[in-house]
């Protein structure tokens, strides 16, 4: 009986092709065929079984990224897993609202994978001039209908239906604007009405789902630089953090009070309504579903944690299921479209947990995968019921939650 079996198959040639890999015992088997014909089989023996699975981990690796899906049945919690070629991040990646297809970019150009199948094509690939700096988001609209993407300080807006292209923002790096391509990314609210963007002369802006603009905060300032906004589940507040130029953490400047903070924003007004503290460098930042506290992640990689917007105290932060006294890895969260749960990206064996949204890690359950790399990005179907996360190599999945 085997220890460990899995089966690919790739779904983009003429006829279908599988790889099946096994390990039994401390043999490593793996078979090939085409179609209906035979199958051809090769074995090799281990020292021990761990090497042996090693050895399977390695080979399926290969052969997704050569193009190999693997697809699940019927009562398996995975309904898709798959990888681009090479080491690519699948940071760029997303969910349609129906769960019927992922979007993922990667080697300069955006692909919808289907779901049920795994087919994936390309539909469009930028100039060959703008690839060294890669694509580093890529967001379906509400319908599904277009894409929202980055290229650099580029924000643009592609519809799939006639392929035509607009600009949203754009701005060059020291040049008109302070803002890191590489951390300040676009982001809808939860119902994807409303989108943040970062344009040039330091703006960071509110459009609605036809590309208007809603609302408009200027961050330009000789003492301090935006590194990054989002806006609340139902787009009527956006945050806003700011820190002191030049701040490296873990390498204070000589500023006695350097600042570190998060302006919350009411984004119909077009005025700030609070001020909150920080004390640390942050990383995904958002909103609980009442809109009441700020969500982080500290340092970057543990949280996340809340604190509430009106009186900027902590409120609760998740703790690491294995070291109760410390805090839960996490470099990516998304709560539910119900707002019922959240599911946290970490690594390693707490790669990804979806936890009750107010019992939080006393209702955790851990999902299997992504053992190699950490999660940096999850979303939901609209319905919640289906989750997709993709991480650091490449690896995408999408889960029954």
């Amino acid at each position: 009986m085997a220890q460990e079996e899995i089966t690919l198959v790739l779904p983009d040639s003429a006829g279908p092709k599988y790889r099946t890999f096994g390990v039994f015992d401390t043999t490593f088997v793996r078979s090939a065929r085409s179609g209906d014909g035979a199958a051809r089989e090769t074995r090799k023996d281990f020292a021990d079984p761990a090497a042996a699975v090693i050895a399977l981990r390695r080979e399926v690796g290969k052969a997704m990224r050569a193009g190999f899906v693997r697809l699940g049945g019927a009562e398996d919690p995975v309904v898709l897993e798959f990888m681009p070629p090479g080491k690519t991040s699948s940071r760029a990646m997303d969910l349609h609202p129906d769960g019927r297809t992922v979007l993922i970019a990667y080697d300069g150009a955006i692909r919808l994978v289907d779901v049920a199948t795994g087919v994936r094509r390309t539909v469009h690939a930028v100039p060959a001039a703008e690839r060294l700096t890669g694509i580093d988001t890529a967001l379906f609209d509400a319908t599904g209908s277009a894409v929202v993407y980055t290229v650099g300080g580029s924000t643009r807006r592609l519809n799939l239906g006639t392929l035509h292209e607009e600009p949203l923002a754009d701005y060059r790096q020291f040049e008109n604007a302070l803002f890191n391509p590489h951390t300040v990314q676009p982001a809808w609210d939860a119902a994807r009405r409303r989108l943040v963007v970062f344009d040039a002369d330091d703006r960071v802006r509110v459009l609605d789902a036809a590309g208007a603009p809603v609302c408009e905060v200027s961050t330009r300032s000789p003492t301090t630089e935006c590194r990054g906004a989002a806006l609340s589940p139902s787009g009527r507040l956006l945050a806003v953090w700011r820190v002191s130029r030049g701040l490296v953490y873990g390498h204070r400047d000589a500023s006695a009070d350097p600042t570190n903070e998060v302006e919350v924003w009411d984004v119909e007004a077009g005025r700030p309504v609070a001020r909150v503290p920080l004390e640390w460098e942050i990383g995904d930042l958002g909103f609980d579903p009442n809109e009441t506290l700020l969500l982080v992640n500290r340092g970057r990689v543990h949280g996340p944690f809340a604190i509430s917007i009106d009186t900027g105290e902590p409120a609760w932060h998740l703790a690491d299921p294995h070291h109760p006294n410390g805090w839960a890895t996490c470099y990516a969260w998304a709560y539910s479209p119900d707002g019922r749960r959240i599911a946290v990206g970490g690594h390693r064996t707490s790669a990804l947990r979806v936890y009750d949204a107010d019992l939080r890690e006393r209702d955790a359950v851990a999902l299997p995968g992504h053992d190699e790399q950490r999660v940096r990005r999850l979303a939901f179907s609209a319905d919640g019921t289906l989750l997709a996360t993709g991480g650091d190599f490449g690896r995408v999945f999408v889960r029954r939650v």
